[in-house]
């Protein structure tokens, strides 16, 4: 269960807000939570439409120099890009407008085997296909060495780039990154897809014409790449998902359609949950260049051919995913005591580099926790962290990079390179860390823009929400808090796979949507009352409009999160043997008498998360109701599995005498009490 937070309203800034843009009084309130305090904000944010001058770049004049030199010259020019979304998405926009200018151009994408940006064997092979100037997106301003190697073979360099900047610039003809510290630029939030789009725009000297012809495919690189949508970014997706309808290019008109999706009715949820993942997938399988043949082919049934084929190694990508999610859970579950760690450390054989990452964001999105997942694969150990609000990834491997060979990543993730054998000793020192710095470990959240009132749910309040499109990074659908549903009904859809349910708010009857739930593990009865954090939608059907919500968190009404949390704290310094305050004894030692609700809902569900939710509404202590179904587990009344979040009553258990429990020495030992 996540901590659920709301966002503090000004209601009389939002009114004033209102008076002076005319907005809309639930969108006036969605910008002043986010920030948006005035008109003048309010217009920019709304109603910028123009691209800044791509020349007030630092160096792009210089990097445009050297491409009209190498097209005067007839030099090769080859465009090095990533094998994600946002680096497949570059090249293919830089090396199509220099084949439109006459130039001879190539493309060089390598996988995730080779590793990230320039690498010696790719300057190399470059080198030997004849090209006389390289030009990087998305990547390059790190690449000291690279770029020696290449002027020493006899290349030129452009780097165009959107990573931070070291120390120490590369050598090349022009780096063009808008972090450069003596960069003065407006458009810092670009992507690598972003940088490339302005070099074109001033190899053209024209930013409207190029908009319009790449803003579809640098669309697509933004959302994949998720960086803020403000600004020039907004500009650039809103314009990209409006021209999707039109676009010119075979590869990403099979794409759409491959997908399932509609190019004339494209969103930037089609864009981020239907287009990203297929690019991603071919760069996650190390093979990235299928996406960029398909984005550069001319032919529309080679194309979809080549779309089906993304579509296809997605599925593999997904099915690979879920193995080695389950691999994951698997090793937790055979070892509760690494379960029990503040970070989640799992390693396996195998993983192909390219997918822990994903399987990272799983764990931690299901157990709330840090999680580093390690796979040693060709004799090389290569770790992908995510983690949470409050725990810094970067500072952890700041930490631990006396024994990492590379780390790289940010609050949020990470990545990392380890010898084998240090292994364990890194596991060691990511304990030590969280118990020095993190006596008490951060707890995942996630935040409401708005606790709605039934006017909110009015089809026209709803409809307004479209002014805030398109929604991303940085300008997320609005998360809208419900609380007092009384559920009324149930039913499966799409054969069980997901929810829907009827509950009376505030009055008035309402269809919930619950797509993170399967019907069989929805476990909330008729009558009961819940609450949730839901988005809103309009459905429109047969001409006639509805308010679909659609549910993200869910859970029981009348829970007390902050003492739940707290309870859940010293549940885990008592798994851990840790001390904990010996006046919480009474709070957390069950008696005889205590046990009997607890045993009463231990026969009742099967679900962890859903016992342990009633129990709470029923004033059962989270840590006494937890300790008391390991009792339960000790006797041999139940068999509990904290990992995979399951419970089975066991009949036939034996006698629980309480006095010989060794749960109970522990939490008094934990207590201080021998």
């Amino acid at each position: 269960m996540k901590k659920w937070l709301l966002k503090q309203l000004d209601t009389a800034i939002a009114e004033d807000l209102r008076k002076e843009t005319g907005l809309p009084a639930l969108v006036s309130e969605l910008l002043v939570v986010r920030g948006i305090h005035t008109a003048k904000q309010a217009e920019s944010f709304f109603y910028a439409n123009e691209l800044s001058d791509p020349y007030l770049i630092k160096d792009m004049d210089k990097a445009v120099a050297a491409v009209e030199q190498a097209l005067e010259d007839g030099d090769k020019i080859t465009v090095y890009g990533d094998y994600d979304c946002d680096g497949i998405t570059a090249a293919v926009m830089l090396t199509d407008h220099i084949c439109a200018l006459g130039g001879e151009a190539d493309w060089y994408i390598p996988t995730r085997e080779e590793g990230y940006g320039l690498n010696v064997d790719a300057v190399r092979k470059i080198a030997e296909n004849g090209t006389g100037l390289i030009i990087t997106v998305d990547n390059g301003i790190s690449a000291v060495k690279e770029a020696e190697l290449i002027y020493e073979l006899g290349m030129k360099l452009v780097i165009t780039d959107h990573h931070a900047v070291p120390d120490t610039l590369p050598m090349a003809e022009a780096v063009v990154d808008p972090h450069r510290r003596d960069d003065t630029c407006k458009c810092k939030y670009l992507a690598g897809c972003g940088v490339a789009l302005k070099l074109i725009m001033a190899l053209e000297h024209d930013c409207e014409t190029v908009l319009e012809q790449y803003a579809d495919l640098a669309c697509i690189g933004t959302m994949g790449d998720s960086v803020p949508l403000v600004g020039e970014n907004r500009i650039i997706v809103r314009t990209g998902i409006d021209g999707m309808e039109y676009t010119e290019n075979a590869g990403l008109y099979a794409l759409i359609n491959a997908a399932g999706l509609h190019a004339d009715n494209m969103s930037a949820v089609g864009v981020s949950f239907g287009l990203c993942p297929r690019i991603n997938a071919v760069g996650r399988m190390d093979i990235p260049s299928k996406a960029a043949e398909l984005f550069l082919s001319q032919n529309r049934s080679a194309a979809q051919v080549r779309a089906e084929e993304l579509c296809g190694f997605n599925t593999e990508r997904k099915e690979y995913e879920s193995e080695l999610v389950e691999q994951a859970i698997a090793q937790l579950s055979d070892d509760p005591q690494r379960f029990n760690e503040p970070v989640l450390i799992v390693v396996g054989e195998g993983w192909k580099h390219g997918v822990i990452g994903l399987v990272a964001t799983k764990l931690t999105e299901r157990f709330g926790k840090p999680s580093i997942v390690i796979g040693l694969e060709n004799k090389e150990a290569r770790g992908s962290a995510r983690s949470i609000e409050g725990f810094s990834i970067a500072r952890l491997f700041d930490h631990c990079k006396g024994l990492l060979i590379k780390q790289g990543g940010h609050d949020a993730a990470g990545g990392f390179s380890i010898e084998e054998e240090n292994i364990p000793a890194f596991c060691k020192m990511v304990k030590d860390y969280c118990r020095e710095k993190f006596p008490v470990m951060p707890v995942q959240a996630i935040e409401a823009d708005k606790e709605l009132t039934i006017s909110d749910l009015d089809i026209s309040a709803v409809e307004n929400l479209e002014y805030l499109q398109p929604f991303g990074e940085g300008n997320p659908a609005p998360l809208f808090l419900m609380r007092e549903c009384e559920i009324i009904s149930t039913r499966p859809l799409k054969d069980g796979k997901y929810t829907a349910f009827h509950a009376v708010f505030q009055g008035k009857q309402h269809k919930f949507l619950c797509f993170g739930i399967k019907y069989d593990d929805f476990h909330y009865r008729i009558g009961e009352k819940v609450d949730l954090l839901a988005n809103l939608e309009i459905n429109e059907y047969n001409d006639v409009k509805s308010v679909s919500i659609r549910v993200r968190e869910l859970r029981r009404s009348g829970i007390d999160q902050n003492k739940l949390f707290a309870a859940k704290e010293i549940y885990n310094k008592i798994v851990n043997g840790e001390k904990v305050d010996p006046r919480l004894l009474s709070r957390i030692m069950p008696t005889t008498e205590e046990m009997k609700l607890p045993f009463d809902i231990s026969r009742s569900y099967t679900g962890l998360s859903d016992a342990a939710e009633y129990a709470l509404t029923m004033g059962v202590n989270y840590c006494k109701f937890m300790m008391c179904l390991h009792i339960f587990a000790e006797f041999g009344h139940l068999k509990l599995d904290r990992v995979r979040g399951t419970m089975e009553f066991i009949k036939g258990g034996r006698r629980i005498e309480l006095e010989h429990s060794a749960v109970i020495k522990r939490i008094k030992s934990c207590c201080g009490q021998n």
